[in-house]
């Protein structure tokens, strides 16, 4: 199939990149430094059994008057889905099929209200990835992608992945797939943001540490009122995470942390680049949680605090100064905000 790459950061860049390797015709779309990056110099892939360089990208900075692919792949911002699905609503009559790789909930459930369910494919990236310059891609741990079954063009999709040397897993369920990955893009995100530290820190500390463990009790709480339990993602246990965090505060503490760093190390989570941008995927991730709670009747203190804090310093209506290495006023807002056993 004919794609197109719709958001060419790290996901985009990566999928797109292997299924070029892999002799499939793949259009990228991206911003003008991306853009003359690729064009310059190829799209080079690194890390944990990926290698290889794309040469000859054909790299774009608009997508009217294209000519219309099989797949869309959308990887942008979860904050820039909507205006992305205008662009591609004027760019073509009659819209290509969408496969969606957002993170968080809610945007598969606008793109399918906006061009119908049987144009959207709903998907998730699992390896862990970053662009660490323009045009270079570095995978600090391969997994996989999950893809939605029930849909026609999902089978051909698995087997141009599978060409491309992706782990594809197929599943029934898209929304209990997305809520899963959802437990995984929470993990010591919001709160080392919010802190300006690294992950490995939030868990070495008890009581930021607790704040982390309640966030991830309340979605799992939230999950099971929707009538899910968290299911396997390729390359991740996340079932067993689940079943994890209810331990013994003590005993799941350094075992989160370990997750963490051996995840992801020095690395600093996505949420870190919203501050101060005055728009964040926190509202997708831990203010989705808040949302299907206040629905649904079930508590979600810890991860209402997470979402809340972290929104005003993206909105510039805090200094992140004030919380930067200081867990002490996150703490306090945790007791106002009732967060247990702090």
């Amino acid at each position: 199939m004919r794609y197109l790459v719709f958001g060419t950061g790290a996901v985009g860049a990566l999928v797109g990149g292997k299924l070029a390797l892999a002799g499939f015709p793949v259009t990228f779309l991206a911003r003008p430094r991306i853009a003359e990056a690729l064009q310059a110099h190829g799209l080079h892939l690194t890390g944990d059994r990926t290698h290889g360089v794309v040469e000859d990208v054909h790299a774009i900075t608009e997508i009217s008057g294209m000519e219309k692919p099989d797949l869309i792949l959308l990887t942008v911002k979860t904050y820039d889905a909507e205006t992305a699905a205008t662009e591609i609503e004027t760019a073509f009559t009659e819209p290509p099929t969408i496969v969606s790789l957002l993170n968080g909930i809610g945007s598969e459930q606008m793109l399918s209200a906006r061009f119908g369910e049987e144009r959207v494919i709903s998907a998730t990236l699992t390896t862990a990835v970053q662009m660490i310059k323009p045009a270079v891609i570095h995978v600090a741990r391969r997994r996989g992608i999950g893809v939605e079954l029930d849909h026609p063009l999902a089978a051909e999709f698995i087997s141009d992945l599978e060409a491309a040397d992706f782990l594809a897993v197929t599943y029934a369920n898209a929304e209990r797939m997305k809520w899963s990955k959802l437990l995984m893009n929470i993990l010591a995100n919001a709160s080392s943001a919010i802190l300006g530290w690294t992950p490995s820190q939030v868990y070495s500390n008890p009581s930021t540490a607790l704040i982390e463990i309640e966030s991830l009790r309340e979605t799992v709480r939230v999950l099971r009122v929707i009538g899910y339990t968290p299911q396997d993602l390729p390359g991740v246990s996340v079932s067993l995470l689940a079943r994890a965090i209810f331990l013994p505060r003590w005993l799941i503490r350094p075992l989160l942390g370990k997750i963490v760093n051996d995840g992801r190390g020095d690395k600093k989570p996505s949420l870190h680049f919203d501050i101060g941008r005055g728009k964040s995927e926190v509202l997708r991730l831990n203010g989705a949680v808040v949302q299907a709670g206040s629905r649904l009747g079930s508590p979600t203190p810890a991860n209402r605090l997470l979402a809340d804090t972290l929104m005003k310093l993206v909105n510039n209506q805090e200094d992140p100064e004030r919380f930067r290495n200081n867990p002490e006023l996150l703490i306090q807002l945790a007791r106002e905000y009732g967060v247990p056993g702090i």
